[in-house]
C-alpha cells in the first residue's frame, strides 16, 4: 500500500468518525437537530477574508463552495481522490 492509500483511508476514516460524534451528541440533546460541520463554522471569518480577495470569480465561487461545504462530504471527496491517485501512482 502506497501514501496515497493511506491518506485516502485516513480521510475516510475521519470523515466517518465525525458523522459518528455527530451522530452521537445530537442524540445526547433533548430537540434533535442535524447541523452540518463545516469548515467555515470552525475557523473564524477573519481568517477566511482572503476568499473575498480572489480575482477571478469562478476561483472564489469554487473556493466558498469548498469551505462552505459539510466536513464530512470534503473528507470523502478528498479520500476518494487520493485512492484515485493510489491506483495511478502505484510503485511511486
Amino acid at each position: 500500500m502506497s501514501k496515497w492509500t493511506y491518506i485516502g483511508g485516513l480521510c475516510w476514516l475521519a470523515s466517518g468518525v465525525l458523522l459518528l460524534f455527530q451522530f452521537v451528541g445530537n442524540m445526547m440533546k433533548e430537540n434533535y437537530s442535524w447541523k452540518m460541520l463545516a469548515i467555515d463554522d470552525v475557523v473564524e471569518a477573519k481568517y477566511l477574508s482572503w476568499i473575498d480577495k480572489i480575482s477571478v470569480e469562478l476561483a472564489q465561487q469554487a473556493t466558498q463552495y469548498i469551505v462552505s461545504m459539510p466536513l464530512y462530504l470534503l473528507l470523502l471527496i478528498l479520500g476518494g481522490i487520493f485512492l484515485l491517485l493510489s491506483v495511478f501512482y502505484k510503485g511511486r
